[in-house]
């Protein structure tokens, strides 16, 4: 199995024939042709004449104008097209995290790394020749998974997964494969591929987050005036 190899494909949602302005540039493109056949083609280029070239002139410009204004329509179009797919394209991640109350908790995490919201999200995770019940896991993502309807932008699916010292050890949990499969709100299907290698995670630290410092510290006070408050009661 290869380590830490990731890999995104999209299937896209073709559009129809009359979607993205497709007709009004082929009548274009078949307008300038029939222009082009109409002026070239009736006569030779040795019957032209100095009267006929001069006649011909503001037509051939004409028709460079208007094959120049086709070319920009069409690159706009190519533009306006990727910028909509740009706006729903979600790109799902599978990595390893800490859990923010307890970071010697190793979590298994699904983000949602893109510009849109992922539906009907399908997680499968192959399970690692192991002894699982030696790693006493606090969630078996190796188990199937119901399907996630939507993982919003910039939100995530977390699992703990177990304690950094079980996973890790003298003898680390194996590299395992994960697959996700899921659509955008145009209806595009994405499938990625990932292998997560939980010694990555060594070495990290377990200290508490700022934040978790700042939720025991407010803790801490709102016992002391508490206890306080019983002690006035009970010296009345």
């Amino acid at each position: 199995m290869a380590k830490y190899s990731v890999r995104h494909d999209k299937t896209e949602v073709r559009g129809g024939f009359l979607s993205d302005g497709k007709v009004a540039l082929g009548l274009t493109v078949g307008l300038l042709s029939a222009i082009s056949f109409f002026v070239f083609g009736q006569q030779e280029l040795s019957d032209f004449g100095a009267q006929n070239s001069l006649q011909v002139i503001p037509i051939v410009i004409s028709v460079l104008v208007a094959g120049a204004s086709t070319t920009l329509a069409a690159k706009a179009l190519t533009e306006q097209s990727r910028v909509r797919e740009a706006a729903t394209d979600p790109v799902l991640i599978a990595h390893f995290g800490q859990r923010e109350d307890a970071r010697e908790v190793i979590t298994f995490n699904v983000s949602n790394v893109g510009a849109g919201a992922a539906l009907n999200v399908a997680l499968d995770i192959e399970e690692p020749e192991d002894n699982l019940l030696k790693r006493d896991l606090f969630v078996n993502i190796f188990d199937k998974h119901h399907i996630f309807t939507v993982i919003p932008q910039n939100k995530a699916v977390k699992f703990s997964l177990g304690v950094g010292w079980q996973l890790l050890g003298e003898k680390p949990l194996p590299p395992f494969a994960v697959s996700l499969v899921y659509e955008d709100l145009a209806g595009g299907e994405y499938r990625s591929n990932f292998v997560l290698d939980i010694r990555e995670m060594a070495k990290l630290g377990a200290d508490k987050s700022p934040e978790m410092r700042m939720v025991s510290a407010l803790e801490k006070i709102a016992l002391s005036v508490e206890q306080k408050n019983k002690s006035d009661v009970f010296a009345k």
